[in-house]
């Protein structure tokens, strides 16, 4: 097996076809087919499905591809690191974020790492913790910052809690209900939540459980939506609540139209935490750029309540 035949199956898969992989990767269709066979011929097993439809992956494809990816992502990193040992500041960071680490941690960080970077790229990945932690695993992620609940621990992950989340109502200014100061208050109102399609939990999860602790049945959640930006544009222009933390309803974005409201029940904790893999050492510049994010955590936060070794 070589990385070369690493590199076109994940080309493959990522254009959906030999012809589109073939032309990216600038080579002849031929070759590129023959790279495919022998390394399903090497592993003894079927990688892709073919038809005239288009290639899809087998199972065994699947978690292939999660490993491929892992090494060919680690070879780059590998190389980077050299450079950098080198005093060549160069090289890419790829991180995902949630939108309260976006606005609370790295946007005051980022523009002082690119200063001392400047020819390091930082592109960022933004979505919900559980897609960004199988991206973290399949190596499409150097890390994430994202929530997590207080006992979340996995053998494959350095977890690194940088801070505890305080989730908020947040509703739009003026809104009736905007000064009571219980759940209890809310239990008529009607929610809308982020979920993403096909995915169970997250603030919907702790809404329904904080009414479950208050006995007050099940909330009147109306609307679902895919996205941060779709379920506070729903929340400005109705009489919508939803959950999500304190901070986003305080940025400039949306501190004209949104507010907080302040219940005196506490939802199911969440800490802000640093997720990277184990097994994979960060690059110079990519530990610099967490070193920044951590120390600025403990400054505005101060030292987190309990840690997970990475």
């Amino acid at each position: 097996m070589t990385l070369v035949q690493l590199r076109v199956f994940c080309a493959v898969v990522e254009q959906g076809s030999f012809r589109a992989a073939a032309r990216t990767l600038d080579i002849a269709q031929s070759t590129l087919t023959q790279a495919i066979q022998g390394l399903e011929g090497e592993l003894g097993v079927t990688l892709l499905n073919r038809s005239h439809q288009g290639i899809s992956l087998t199972p065994i494809g699947e978690r292939f591809l999660v490993r491929a990816n892992a090494i060919l992502r680690d070879c780059e990193l590998a190389s980077q690191d050299v450079m950098q040992s080198r005093g060549e500041e160069e090289g890419n960071i790829t991180l995902g974020v949630t939108s309260e680490p976006l606005a609370e941690l790295l946007l005051p960080v980022v523009k002082r790492f690119v200063e001392r970077f400047p020819r390091v790229k930082v592109h960022v990945t933004s979505g919900y913790t559980k897609m960004l932690i199988e991206r973290i695993r399949d190596g499409r992620l150097d890390f994430a910052l994202a929530p997590l609940a207080p006992q979340v621990s996995d053998v494959d992950l350095s977890i690194e809690r940088l801070y505890r989340s305080v989730p908020s109502v947040i509703a739009r200014k003026g809104h009736p209900k905007a000064h009571v100061t219980s759940i209890r208050d809310l239990v008529d109102c009607e929610w809308v939540s982020i979920r993403p399609a096909g995915i169970v939990g997250g603030a919907e999860n702790r809404l329904i459980s904080l009414f479950n602790t208050e006995n007050l049945g099940a909330p009147k959640i109306v609307l679902t939506a895919e996205s941060l930006l779709e379920t506070l544009h729903i929340v400005c222009e109705s009489d919508y609540l939803t959950i999500e933390p304190r901070v986003l309803s305080e940025l400039t974005l949306f501190s004209g139209a949104l507010t907080s409201i302040p219940i005196r029940e506490a939802f199911d904790p969440r800490d802000v935490c640093l997720v990277a893999r184990r097994s994979a050492p960060f690059t110079l510049a990519t530990q610099e750029l967490v070193s920044m994010l951590v120390s600025y955590s403990r400054l505005v936060h101060g030292p987190a309540a309990r840690n997970t070794a990475g």
